[in-house]
């Protein structure tokens, strides 16, 4: 099984890319690494010798850059491609645990039990009920794998087979609710998803996080409230996405971060691009925030 870790990256921590990069060589992956950074940021990095390095040259955003890595892998023989983040942490057992389901030319996808690197909290993955509303689901120490429907990309990996059942990535989403959009494509091809529980990676999800009583929040940059916002109500729009599943979303998005913005310093940069998201969300604009 030839297996392909495609890394998208915006100005990344040069120390946390290249030990990422280096337990992947070490576990035989081939990795690509797709840089949305405006600049050449990667090219005084070490240790990413070995590595098929794809400049974009300009934010294209996530969706765009994961499905220029998808290309490039299936163009390159890959039967499995394996998604990270630039500060995705993982052990040198990390793949060989987590693709342990996948057969070559099944479509299927997999996903590791994912820890927030700060907080020492798991992140669910979810399960919908018979009425579409998602049910947060934990690990709870289960060593065997077991079914889902959402997972984060971050850690994921999917057979090639399964993007020519469901299609690559929407780059209208740019950012935000790819992997949501994603896994409800792969839904309804019938297409099954599994949590891997032995395997585990270790990331941060945000730039701060807020805990006030029950509450936690994670706070994001004011352009990435844009994305979080306005690609709710795109959902409405995608006929594979349950309605109710998508007013949960849009209620939570608009909500929490509504209450988020008492936490954060540049509260009117945070506010317009809130109001302009659930304007352009209405209007159905996608793609890159114009």
């Amino acid at each position: 099984m030839i297996f392909f870790s495609i890394i998208v990256t915006f100005k990344p921590v040069a120390a946390d890319l290249a030990s990422l990069c280096q337990t992947l060589k070490n576990c035989k992956s081939e990795v690509i690494i797709v840089d949305n950074t405006e600049l050449s940021y990667l090219k005084d990095i070490n240790g990413l010798e070995g590595s098929t390095v794809i400049p974009l040259g300009k934010n294209t955003g996530i969706a765009y850059a994961q499905n220029v890595g998808i290309k490039h892998a299936i163009l390159n023989g890959a039967d499995v491609v394996v998604f990270f983040d630039q500060d995705s942490k993982i052990d040198s057992e990390f793949l060989s645990n987590l693709l342990v389901p996948l057969t070559t030319g099944k479509p299927m996808v997999v996903s590791p039990v994912c820890w927030d690197e700060v907080n020492g909290i798991e992140y669910p993955s979810h399960k919908l009920n018979r009425y579409g509303l998602p049910m947060k689901i934990y690990s709870n120490s289960i060593s065997e794998p077991f079914y889902t429907d959402i997972v984060i990309a971050s850690g994921s990996a999917a057979t090639t087979s399964t993007f020519k059942e469901v299609g690559v990535m929407d780059e209208d989403f740019f950012i935000d609710l790819v992997d949501i959009e994603w896994c409800f494509r792969c839904r309804s091809k019938n297409v099954p998803i599994q949590v891997i529980p032995r395997a585990i990676m270790r990331h941060s999800i945000g730039e701060a996080h807020v805990k006030l009583g029950a509450y936690r929040g994670i706070i994001h940059s004011p352009t990435r409230t844009y994305y979080k916002v306005r690609n709710c109500f795109l959902l409405f729009r995608k006929r594979h996405v349950p309605f109710l599943f998508s007013i949960t979303q849009l209620t939570s998005a608009l909500v929490h971060n509504l209450i988020l913005l008492a936490f954060v310093k540049n509260k009117s940069q945070y506010f317009n691009n809130y109001i302009f998201a659930v304007i352009h969300g209405i209007l159905g604009i996608v793609g890159k925030k114009p």
